[in-house]
């Protein structure tokens, strides 16, 4: 998908041959169509009926960060595909548990108005590193695959982006005890992003 709309971006013959927000593909003048770069903060935490067994659990802030590729059908509705690094987890009073994830949304897009979108769709997630308290942790208790889904706003000007999107978490993302035991903890991941990107 991301080679697929840079060549189409390619033949564009200089940038008074069609209107800024041209999809050269479908040939629609079509809102946010493209690719390009996104980044942010997000604010993530733990949810669910067991997470008091790690305490009084909080919010973690630490950032997101990568590409994403939309191509439209219409002038109101597109697919976005997105690659990023995430910074997850919570903290306690006295600890911080962070972990690394690569993020892959996939999400439809409507177009509310020309410069205002509704994004909602499901994502996937792999667990790509964890920590405690800044010391790497095995990886090996915790299940490294997680899948949810995200919806979110998101503001054009320009090329310019700025959104918020919630992810919402439907693995637990711990599987097995110390002792390498299975276990059904109802933990799961919950983050909220506020983001800026640009599009080309």
């Amino acid at each position: 998908m991301f080679l697929y709309s840079f060549i189409g971006y390619a033949q564009l013959e200089g940038p008074s041959t069609l209107p800024q927000n041209h999809n050269a593909l479908s040939g629609l003048h079509a809102p946010n169509a493209g690719f390009g770069i996104k980044g942010g903060v997000s604010f993530a935490n733990a949810r669910g009926s067991d997470k008091d067994i790690y305490g009084s659990v909080n919010s973690h802030t630490n950032f997101h960060g990568g590409v994403f590729t939309q191509f439209a059908f219409t002038e109101f509705f597109s697919l976005q595909a997105e690659l990023l690094y995430s910074r997850k987890g919570f903290e306690r009073s006295d600890s911080v548990f962070r972990f690394d994830y690569l993020d892959v949304p996939l999400l439809a897009v409507f177009n509310i108005t020309q410069n205002l979108s509704l994004h909602l769709g499901p994502q996937v997630s792999f667990m790509v590193s964890a920590q405690f308290e800044d010391q790497e942790i095995d990886l090996e208790p915790y299940n490294t695959f997680d899948y949810g889904l995200a919806a979110g706003l998101e503001g054009r000007i320009s090329r310019f982006r700025l959104g918020t999107r919630y992810n919402l978490g439907l693995a637990d993302f711990r599987d097995q005890n110390a002792a390498g035991h299975d276990i059904n903890q109802d933990i799961k991941n919950s983050v909220v992003q506020v983001y800026l990107g640009i599009g080309f």
